[in-house]
């Protein structure tokens, strides 16, 4: 298989989470099969290598960072390719009378990650039940892939969750980076893996930018521009869907969570700049609608009902829940886990036009779609299951479409369907299912959809029909995106385990395993008045106040700097711009 590699690097806690989801979902869609042979070219997002038993194995091209303390039972160096000793077996120098021994606090491994070491029980743990909800409290609690040793880098001088220390603010990261040692060691591990790589096309840059991670992945995209600046990079800035602080009970802790606000507003602000300077496109992403100052009420999905106050079964819309014991469902998703997946499962699907085995697709050819005219930043979209019914077909859905296609997952952005450049990828319908057979088409022969032959052809011919002077690309593949465990359990109960929406509810104990999907990529002027509310609203906080800001050399000139790159870059999207 011919190259066309990309190396993947995510910083920060959520982002890891995300990146979990996304490795999770392509590790569990794997083809064992060799009579069907699979569509994605998974030699773009991993790596072939060998064990030092000479095991051969296949992980994710992949550099991750976060702080001591996040990892829990995973070992640093993972567990793939060997075992860390038990500390009762290792063998001290020292004279044992002159050593005191304090053992720190252990963690025990939960039931997935148990059942995952053990051969009898790894074949079944996509059908097992486990409660991610409760135990999924870092990303690690839920990874069912294994990393290379070089995939984990740990930060050291900061501690997972530790207010006294907090890696908070832009400049601490960026200083981070400047450390010899952590500059030249993740220096060297991404030329190492790229010196491995045939066709080496550019990096994936999935990272926190509402704390000091986005100080952090700046200077390193700087770095990469520096050393690899013929290179593609697109970077995606994931923001929670909810921070423990806004759940202030007094005017003190109310006073404290603006003060943290105004935080995570400067570090958008100033990660945004840098990243739109130093990348191919920039796409933002967050199921809160509003993502900044706080992330806002969450999207909502057809047949999609994530985050609960405890776990339920899903059964109706979400207005329609009457939960157990007087709960209400959370207004603002609080579980990482849930939220994360669903960015995840648009990751999956949009990147799948360069991932392709029959596409001739580049990450550098999506790029320049979508960033003409200095257009550097995109907005995604996702429907979650794509709706088709059971024993129905494409032609039928769309025509009876009501509403937008697209739900937007890029905080403050609208999906516009007026002077727009979108890619769009539509995964798991089969083209048996594209439209009625001649003989049982009835009124379906007179729509002008019937003449089409592809699933390709007649979402073409939709996004034509409803979305004005928009220049539409469409990747369509057959194969629908897995999300047995440990996928959270978020789909309706009319959802069938195929996917497809039926008039009858699953039984207890039946889960659905595959759902069709539709995700897009979209520029347009929705993009250009989300970067006009991130300059109102940075705009009005006074940097010189934040010692956090000032202290590492941020002064009031810089951030007046980084507020006129946010405008000029909002002038780009102006309804004037011809596609």
């Amino acid at each position: 298989m011919v190259g066309k590699e990309i190396l993947t690097l995510q910083f920060g806690h959520y982002s890891n989470f995300v990146g979990t989801h996304w490795w999770n979902i392509q590790e569990q869609g794997f083809e064992y099969n060799s009579n069907i042979p699979s569509e994605i070219n998974h030699d773009v997002l991993y790596r072939e290598g060998l064990s030092p038993r000479g095991e051969v194995t296949f992980t994710p091209r992949l550099l991750l960072v976060d702080l001591k303390g996040s990892l829990k039972t995973l070992p640093e160096i993972g567990e793939l390719y060997e075992r860390l000793p038990h500390p009762s077996e290792v063998k001290v120098e020292w004279d044992e009378n002159l050593v005191e021994t304090r053992p720190g606090p252990s963690e025990v491994k939960n039931k997935f990650q148990a059942d995952l070491e053990d051969p009898e029980k790894l074949q079944s743990v996509s059908k097992e039940s486990y409660d991610f909800d409760k135990d999924a409290r870092v990303w690690s609690d839920f990874l069912y892939t294994r990393f290379h040793p070089r995939t984990v880098n740990i930060v050291k001088e900061y501690q997972h969750c530790n207010e006294n220390t907090p890696f908070d603010a832009f400049p601490l990261g960026a200083s981070l980076w400047k450390t010899p040692q952590f500059e030249e060691d993740f220096s060297d591990k991404i030329r190492n893996y790229i010196e491995e790589c045939d066709g080496f096309q550019g990096f994936h840059v999935l990272t926190d930018c509402t704390n000091a991670f986005g100080g952090l992945t700046s200077s390193c995209m700087e770095h990469l521009q520096d050393d690899y600046g013929r290179k593609s990079i697109l970077v995606f800035p994931v923001i929670p869907s909810h921070f423990p602080d806004n759940e202030y009970q007094t005017e003190e802790e109310k006073l404290q969570s603006v003060i943290i606000d105004s935080v995570r507003m400067l570090n958008v602000a100033l990660s945004f700049n840098e990243f739109t300077e130093n990348s191919s496109l920039l796409v933002p992403l967050s199921v809160g609608s509003t993502g900044w100052r706080q992330p806002g009420l969450k999207r909502e999905f057809r047949n999609v009902v994530y985050d609960f106050l405890g776990s339920i079964t899903c059964e109706k819309q979400l207005c329609d829940f009457k939960l157990p014991d007087g709960k209400k469902v959370s207004i603002e998703p609080k579980l990482p886990y849930h939220s994360s997946a669903i960015l995840a499962t648009a990751l999956e699907t949009f990147s799948m036009k360069y991932r392709l085995k029959s596409s001739g697709f580049a990450l550098a050819d999506l790029s320049a779609d979508l960033n003409q005219g200095g257009r550097k930043v995109a907005a995604a979209s996702l429907c979650l299951p794509f709706p088709l019914k059971e024993g129905g077909d494409l032609l039928e859905c769309l025509d009876k479409w009501e509403g937008p296609l697209f739900q937007s997952i890029t905080p403050n952005c609208t999906i516009g369907n007026y002077r727009v450049m979108q890619h769009v990828a539509l995964r798991g319908i089969a083209e048996e299912r594209l439209k009625k057979p001649l003989n049982q088409a009835q009124k379906q022969r007179e729509l002008p959809a019937y003449r089409c032959d592809s699933i390709e052809e007649m979402l073409t011919l939709f996004l034509s029909y409803t979305s004005e002077a928009t220049a539409s690309n469409v990747t369509v593949v057959q194969k629908p995106l897995d999300v047995r465990n440990p996928f959270p359990r978020i789909f309706n109960r009319n959802i069938a385990q195929n996917g497809c929406v039926s008039e009858f509810e699953r039984a207890d104990g039946i889960g659905v395993e595959k759902v069709p999907v539709l995700s897009g990529l979209h520029t347009g002027s929705e993009v250009g008045q989300m970067l006009e509310n991130l300059h109102t609203e940075a705009r009005k906080i006074k940097v010189a106040r934040f010692h956090q800001f000032a202290s590492e050399g941020i002064q009031k000139d810089d951030f007046e700097e980084c507020l006129d790159n946010l405008f000029a870059l909002r002038e780009n999207y102006e309804d004037s711009y011809v596609i």
